[in-house]
Formats: C-alpha cells, sequence, structure tokens
C-alpha cells in the first residue's frame, strides 16, 4: 500500500511543478510587451559609392557609434556601437561600386557614422529621429558625408532669384505716358 501512495503523491506534486511553471512562463510572456508600442523602431539606409580595387569591388564595413542617445528609446533598439556591412556590386562601368545596406535598429539621438572607404576614411554625423528619413551617403574620395555639407549657395542663389527693379526714367515724360 505504501508504494501506491508513494507514486499518487508524486504525481500530484510533478502535476503542481508543471502547472507553476506554465503560469510563471505565460506570465513572462505577457510582460515582455515590447515596451512603447507608439515608438516605431528606426532604421538607417547607408548608400556607399566607391571605386574598384584592382577589378575588384570590396565591401565596407561602416561603424557606427552613439555620440548622444535621448531618453525614453525604444527597449529593442541599439544604443551601443556596431558594425553594418555593405556590400559592394561592380557598376556597369567596371570602375564604380555600389552599394546600401540597413541597419539593425537604432536608438533615436546623434550618431557618428565611419566608413572605411579605400581612399581614406569618411566619417558623418547623423541626428537619427523617429519617423524621419535617416539616409546616410558615402563617396570614396569626400571625408564627410553629403548631408554634413553647409549649403553656402543657399543665400547667393535667394539673392539672384530677387527680381531687379526696373530702372528710373531719364526723364519725367516717359513716366507719365499712360
Amino acid at each position: 500500500m505504501q508504494l501506491s501512495w508513494y507514486t499518487a503523491s508524486r504525481g500530484r506534486f510533478a502535476r503542481l511543478v508543471l502547472v507553476t511553471a506554465s503560469a510563471a512562463s505565460l506570465g513572462s510572456l505577457s510582460a515582455c510587451g515590447g515596451g512603447d508600442d507608439a515608438v516605431a523602431l528606426t532604421h538607417s539606409l547607408v548608400k556607399v559609392q566607391s571605386i574598384t580595387q584592382q577589378g575588384n569591388c570590396e565591401d565596407v564595413m561602416i561603424k557606427i557609434t552613439p555620440v548622444a542617445i535621448n531618453p525614453g528609446a525604444p527597449k529593442l533598439s541599439a544604443s551601443k556601437e556596431f558594425v553594418t556591412p555593405v556590400k559592394l556590386t561592380k557598376g556597369a562601368d567596371n570602375v564604380s561600386c555600389t552599394g546600401t545596406a540597413t541597419t539593425i535598429p537604432m536608438a533615436p539621438g546623434k550618431w557618428k557614422m565611419t566608413a572605411n572607404l579605400p581612399s581614406e576614411n569618411a566619417t558623418c554625423d547623423r541626428d537619427i529621429a523617429a519617423g524621419a528619413t535617416n539616409d546616410v551617403d558615402f563617396k570614396d574620395g569626400d571625408t564627410k558625408c553629403p548631408q554634413d555639407a553647409p549649403k553656402a549657395d543657399a543665400a547667393p542663389a535667394a539673392d539672384a532669384a530677387a527680381p531687379a527693379a526696373p530702372a528710373a526714367p531719364a526723364d519725367g515724360a516717359a513716366a507719365s505716358k499712360p
């Protein structure tokens, strides 16, 4: 008799442990909601233009380092340094190489991106914002990305677009004609 009582209590204990473990796992899964659903994960599209090296296109590694992370970043976004590989393919002219890659999710804030291009290193400081276009372009031979270039020709273009004032007539008779 004692043998059957021992096996019956062992079965009850096993069921109790199984039910407790199941409840704990369901509770932990429901608590893992992924954070604030209103904040979308932010990616950056990295574009690289280069030239062939001895007839081949070498892949480029983009090192992405946080400078200042905004508070309230999504839980699944990166907030530490990481590397994004960009696979380059040869263009139709057999000289140019181009490639694009999408980064892992990034926390909103200021990021420094460094590309080790064949001619030299290029750096780009970008403010990554949720819901914004966060594209970054690197071109071999440029040490900065085009997004960092100052808009120097914007002021002269505004002056050139302004219409010239009409010249005053030399004599008053021309101005009185209907």
